[in-house]
């Protein structure tokens, strides 16, 4: 199309004004005679028909709706999709609940495709006649108040930078109200996000996340907060006292120096929990008689929960295993 318009310019540049204004007489007859002659023709044309659900009691839920639109396929004669084209959306085809409510308490209700397209034709002139339909099957779920609360569990990727660690993540609300059939609730043990992706996180984050959708289940809400907390790390020193275990009561462990420092990271929320107490450096009666060293290798007995990059200085300290008297 472009280079015909180019070659259309090009003769008309080298035209007289009279000579173009007769080119341009004959090119609209040839074209109105062109447009004429296919819209007598059969053609197809493709056409939007909303689609509608009426008359749905109020104690009930409707858990997954039927679509909005039918795409229909119409063969007719070009002038009359011609008018389909300008009115672009047709007169709306209108499911009665009512017609197909069996009074189950949930369900899922199918209807016919002969039925979609009987009512499809019907918005057309006599004339056309429907190709195809797509969606090809059409159904929806209803629910009358069948419902469990589950906690809402988050899915996706979530990761901070090198300085900072993943406190918690947590949703608002915490839990959903989720109507399905009895079959369906019973399997669920919880509501899913769809997968959310927060990462390089510097800082505690809010995003919107949509629960996954399943057939014939509806929540409420329908999507949560998710907020993924994030803490930064900082280095913290306190010294912790060398201890003897097991020793019997005529002997005592000293060392030198009698207390280690002990280096550790931690994130700052956790900072003023951690102490020296928090710490063990022991070693026992036992372990020290099988040691052919003069010196001892200290070693942390336990690990507080947060704690990583444990460094102790020193590592290796002198002792003596003295002898105290008795009363």
């Amino acid at each position: 199309m472009k280079r015909l318009i180019e070659k259309m310019g090009n003769v008309l540049s080298r035209l007289s004004n009279h000579d173009a204004l007769i080119f341009l007489f004959f090119l609209g007859v040839a074209g109105s005679f062109w447009l004429s002659q296919t819209l007598n023709e059969t053609l197809e044309l493709e056409v939007r028909v909303p689609l509608r659900l009426d008359s749905v009691p109020e104690n009930v839920m409707i858990t997954t709706e039927p679509p909005k639109e039918i795409v229909a396929v119409v063969r007719d004669r070009g002038t009359t999709l011609v008018r389909y084209w300008q009115r672009r959306e047709l007169k709306p085809v209108v499911l009665n609940f009512a017609d197909y409510d069996n009074g189950s308490v949930a369900g899922r209700i199918q209807i016919p495709q002969s039925t979609i397209l009987h009512a499809v034709q019907e918005t057309l002139d006599g004339t056309s006649h429907v190709q195809s339909l797509q969606p090809d099957t059409i159904d929806f779920y209803y629910n009358r108040g069948l419902r469990y609360k589950l906690p809402v569990r988050v899915l996706g990727n979530i990761t901070t930078t090198p300085q900072g660690y993943l406190l918690r993540v947590d949703t608002h609300p915490d839990s959903v109200e989720v109507y399905a059939p009895t079959a369906v609730l019973d399997t669920m043990q919880a509501a899913y996000t769809k997968a959310v992706s927060m990462m390089d996180l510097s800082s505690t984050v809010t995003a919107k996340a949509q629960l996954v959708t399943i057939k014939g289940v509806k929540y409420e809400p329908q999507e949560v907060d998710v907020t993924a907390y994030v803490d930064y790390y900082t280095e913290k020193m306190v010294e912790v006292p060398i201890i003897g275990l097991n020793f019997p009561a005529d002997k005592a462990l000293r060392t030198f120096p009698a207390k280690a420092k002990v280096t550790f990271r931690i994130g700052s929320a956790r900072f003023n929990l951690i102490g020296p107490e928090s710490f063990v450096l022991a070693t026992t009666y036992e372990e020290l008689l099988q040691n052919t060293s003069s010196k001892y290798h200290l070693h942390l007995k336990s690990l507080p929960p947060g704690v990583s990059n444990v460094r102790i200085q020193p590592q290796d300290v002198d002792y003596l295993i003295e002898n105290v008297a008795s009363d």
